[in-house]
């Protein structure tokens, strides 16, 4: 009876541990993804600030000229 019982609770352990590493690696590629999205959003920033400058400018020597 107490050798089921281990069997039984090595078995679960083993499974955890199999999840486990499925779990992390999971995390380590949403992780990946994540940063890759952060950076295109700040490219995005950047793009959007310099179109908007350009914008500014071209307002400036539009009045200047009139």
């Amino acid at each position: 009876m107490k050798n089921i019982f281990i069997i039984t609770i090595l078995l679960t352990l083993s499974s955890c541990m199999v999840s486990q590493k499925t779990f992390d690696e999971k995390c380590c590629k949403i992780e990946a993804q994540i940063q890759d999205l952060e950076d295109k959003a700040k490219g995005m920033d950047l793009k959007e600030q310099l179109l908007r400058q350009t914008i500014h400018d071209l307002q400036i020597k539009n009045d200047t000229i009139k």
